[in-house]
């Protein structure tokens, strides 16, 4: 990633107890800066390439070089990798059913509690002219039950084409499996278009940001793990541990 705190921005900064696991490699997320395209990732919306139009209808995302290869009406914006044509990144038409996942990781085997990690991803406002922008929150879960990391509200504070940067830091109390997920709860059928990229889940020494977010010691908690293959049929569907966030400004590219 490039040149990414070019510009200043609004950043939120979750307390969030993650735990991450220790993992040979640095970033725990599979194809999290979209390079391979539509893959390592599931979505609850469809996916599609061109509508005749063309133009990505409601409820529907792509992988891009940029969005107005799929919908007439966004801007002509690169990934934020790169920052031109070589890139690639997700783009969404997004859903007023608030209840439909916009990106979900695979599973994701954590086994160094009480260690700082860190959830890290760049967003930004595809459609020129949006005054509906998409409100995305960052949640953890066992694939069942899932909690609320916080809202990326300053997503409406920047220009379309900026790419905006948000993380999350935070420790498990325990090791497992886990999921992380991005979910939408802007429930407007018009506008609430967004691109997202350079998605990192693990260590927060490893993270891209951390040089200039280093972060303070982040609280604990105790997510529900996925059950292990043996015992998926006594799993329990316990309860997560609420999250408080602080607002901050950092730099943005």
């Amino acid at each position: 990633m490039t040149n990414r705190f070019a510009s200043l921005c609004r950043l939120i900064t979750l307390a969030v107890p993650l735990c991450i696991a220790a993992d040979a490699r640095a970033n725990l997320i599979s194809n999290g800066d979209f390079s391979n395209g539509n893959t390592g990732f599931t979505s609850q919306y469809s996916y599609n390439t061109l509508n005749p139009d063309p133009e990505l209808v409601e409820g529907a995302y792509s992988v891009v070089t940029k969005a107005s290869d799929v919908h007439y009406a966004w801007g002509s914006y690169f990934d934020h990798t790169s920052g031109n044509s070589s890139g690639k990144y997700f783009v969404a038409n997004a859903s007023s059913d608030t209840t439909k996942t916009v990106w979900q990781s695979g599973a994701i085997s954590v086994s160094q509690p009480n260690t700082a990690y860190r959830f890290e991803a760049w967003m930004m406002k595809i459609y020129p002219f949006e005054s509906n922008p998409p409100v995305l929150s960052f949640q953890i879960g066992d694939g069942t039950t899932w909690t609320n990391m916080g809202q990326t509200a300053s997503i409406g504070s920047t220009s379309p084409g900026v790419w905006l940067f948000t993380y999350v830091d935070g420790q498990f109390a325990s090791a497992g499996t886990y999921y992380v997920r991005l979910k939408n709860s802007n429930g407007a059928a018009g506008g609430n278009d967004l691109g997202l990229d350079d998605i990192y889940f693990g260590l927060r020494s490893s993270a891209p940001s951390v040089g200039t977010t280093p972060g303070t010691t982040p609280p604990s908690f105790n997510p529900t793990p996925v059950p292990e293959p043996a015992s998926l049929g006594l799993a329990a569907t316990g309860g997560l541990a609420a999250l408080g966030w602080t607002m901050l400004r950092r730099r943005s590219h």
